[in-house]
């Protein structure tokens, strides 16, 4: 798959308008550390997360390949610059419990690295293989002050 094709508007389907249920794999932790290459990333996905999915409805913007329904593209907006958005994509495989990741692509600068992944990448895979299974919610504590800030 190339940049060029995760760009395009035809041959895929947003995740909400799939009649049967959309499968991810279930991640563990461990295996999140390991196929990011290390901690930092994973930690930083909690708060991407919030401030991308929860703060901006739709800021993720899920959908499926029509030729292949193990290929999952995602648009997301920068996690220095509001302005720009990246498509990235991850093939997965719900039957493989070792290995159930198995190629991504992100257009950002680091997307195509071989070793670990972008921090893109990881918050898609912490939020749809490990954050929705566990139940997380997103901290309300910083809203919380915000309100309290704009209130004064």
């Amino acid at each position: 798959m190339s940049s060029g094709d995760l760009s395009l508007r035809s041959g895929w389907k947003n995740i909400v308008d799939i009649e049967d249920d959309f499968r991810f794999p279930h991640l563990i932790f461990d295996f999140l550390r390991q196929y990011t290459c290390g901690i930092y990333q994973v930690k930083q996905s909690s708060s991407y997360a919030k401030a991308r999915l929860y703060n901006h409805d739709g800021e993720f913007e899920y959908q499926l390949s029509l030729s292949n329904d193990t290929i999952l593209r995602c648009r997301i907006h920068s996690k220095h610059s509001s302005s720009t958005l990246y498509y990235l994509c991850i093939q997965f495989d719900n039957d493989d419990d070792d290995d159930p990741i198995k190629e991504h692509y992100c257009q950002c600068k680091s997307g195509a690295t071989n070793l670990g992944c972008c921090s893109h990448i990881t918050t898609i895979l912490w939020y749809l293989g490990y954050a929705r299974h566990i139940g997380w919610i997103p901290s309300t504590r910083t809203d919380l002050f915000r309100e309290k800030l704009l209130k004064c």
